[in-house]
Formats: C-alpha cells, sequence, structure tokens
C-alpha cells in the first residue's frame, strides 16, 4: 500500500497555516514555510514543513508531511546511535549542528509514535511504500 492509500484508509488529514520560517531549519530562505496539524480522528499532530518556492505557495498534504517525517523517523529508528546515524547521512559526529538535527529527527519520531500508536507508527515506517 502506498502512502496516499494509507492515509486515507486511516482518515488522516492535514491542515497547513504559512508561516515566515520553520524553528527545526537553519537556512530556510528560499522556501514556503507551514505549520501543519495532522488529523487522524480526535488526535493531533502539529509539525512544521518545509517546500522549494517551486510549489508556488501550493500547501503541503498530509502524505507529504508523513512521507517527510517517516523517513526521517526511520533513519533515527535504523542508527544505533549518533555515531552510526552521522555515517549513514555524511555528517561528522564531532559537528553540533549534525548533532542539532539528529535530536530534531529524534524528537519528531517520538512525537509521531506518540501520535500514531506503536502498531501503525511501525506500519507506516517498515510497510507503507513512500512517494
Amino acid at each position: 500500500m502506498n502512502i496516499r492509500e494509507w492515509c486515507q484508509e486511516k482518515r488522516i488529514t492535514a491542515t497547513a497555516e504559512r508561516v515566515d520560517s520553520n524553528p527545526t531549519m537553519e537556512d530556510g530562505g528560499d522556501m514556503d514555510h507551514w505549520r501543519v496539524t495532522l488529523r487522524r480522528g480526535k488526535r493531533r499532530m502539529v509539525t512544521h514543513y518545509s517546500l522549494g518556492w517551486g510549489h508556488n505557495g501550493r500547501a503541503p498534504k498530509a502524505e507529504e508531511v508523513l512521507d517527510c517525517i517517516a523517513s526521517d523517523a526511520a533513519g533515527v529508528e535504523n542508527a544505533r546511535d549518533f555515531s552510526d546515524w552521522c555515517a549513514d547521512y555524511g555528517y561528522s559526529d564531532d559537528s553540533r549542528k549534525a548533532e542539532r538535527i539528529f535530536r530534531a529527527c529524534a524528537a519528531e519520531a517520538r512525537q509521531l509514535r506518540r501520535w500514531l500508536g506503536d502498531g501503525l507508527y511501525d506500519d507506516l515506517l517498515w510497510h507503507v511504500e513512500r512517494l
């Protein structure tokens, strides 16, 4: 099942509000920034998401945001530790910037797991076809 179908089946929707910046990005000047609320039933998750200007102000869809978060979360889950994650992504494990990115990805992965629950989280990361 692909991520669009998965979002439809799980009744996951998104609303997006344009904002001036993304607090998780240091260099996002040439981008459209959004504060996105993902909803599944009464549960919701709020996150920031950015798209390149080539999207001409089009708000992101639920499957796009989840695809990005799931990809980052899978990277964290696959790594044994910070050094292993750095090796996978080409960062120096002596970089403060890399550590900030790793911590942001790990925090968002925990938020995603809390929002979806363990079963849906694992399903999304390991069994759903990405965009």
